[in-house]
């Protein structure tokens, strides 16, 4: 097996295909090709993989409606990704149904580093924090791979604009500390119960932020079920959409 190979893992029942992205004494270093997830494996563990994982279709509801409303001026969005794939995926998504947005990759460890920048540059209305994360329990205490970083970039962009309305953040990755994702500040967040959740999970999260308008709370239920991963280790909190409407006077 090379680097770049997707493959799964017999441990596992072959549940997620990875791909390859490193190999050290015989152990696999392993990102998801469409699931949030870092993992290691032995190489004797896994086994080239047979199919990929497709993207499922968004179910379009009335968030979705008013897409190619002109007289809307939608929110501007500010997604910081940890895999430079999943950013390019992203933005072809955000494209689709014409939301503004300016993506950055940064490894994980930079993000709480150079988030106050990138604020101040862009001044968005939506943040978007995420990467790849996972969760083992070790001698009893919980060890997630990234959700620190990403706890402390999100409590940096709260000093930078503590109103949850007026800047909209989702955080997190699969098996991220959901909890101290909240209460650093993130408006939307993963993970509940620790579930893996898809790569497009935070974009669409934010593109139906991104047309609600801002007199009117987002239906935070229908917000989570319309993700890739319906919801599931998915949460938030009640939150304003940040769409303004332009008039032009009688």
């Amino acid at each position: 097996m090379r680097v770049g190979d997707l493959v799964t893992r017999r441990k596992y029942n072959h549940d997620i295909v990875f791909r390859i992205r490193a190999i050290k004494d015989r152990v696999a270093i392993l990102e998801g090709e469409v699931i949030r997830l870092k993992a290691d494996a032995p190489l004797d563990d896994l086994v080239i993989a047979s199919i990929v994982e497709k993207d499922d279709n968004i179910l379009e509801n009335e968030l979705f409606v008013r897409n190619d409303d002109s007289a809307l001026i939608k929110g501007r969005v500010l997604h910081i990704d940890g895999d430079q794939r999943y950013l390019n995926r992203s933005l072809k998504i955000y494209s689709k149904y014409n939301v503004p947005v300016v993506g950055y990759f940064l490894d994980e460890k930079e993000m709480p580093k150079q988030i106050t920048n990138l604020l101040v540059q862009h001044k968005p209305d939506i943040l978007v924090i995420t990467g790849h994360d996972s969760y083992r329990s070790v001698n009893n205490q919980e060890v997630y791979l990234n959700s620190d970083n990403f706890i402390l970039t999100v409590k940096n962009a709260r000093i930078y604009q503590p109103d949850k309305d007026s800047l909209v953040i989702f955080a997190g990755a699969c098996q991220s500390y959901y909890e101290g994702l909240i209460a650093s500040g993130a408006n939307f967040a993963s993970s509940p119960k620790r579930l893996n959740i898809h790569l497009l999970d935070p974009v669409y999260i934010a593109i139906q932020v991104a047309n609600t308008h801002v007199g009117e709370y987002v239906s935070v239920d229908k917000v989570l079920k319309n993700t890739q991963s319906h919801g599931k280790g998915l949460g938030g909190i009640d939150t304003r959409g940040v769409a303004r409407r332009i008039y032009m006077g009688v």
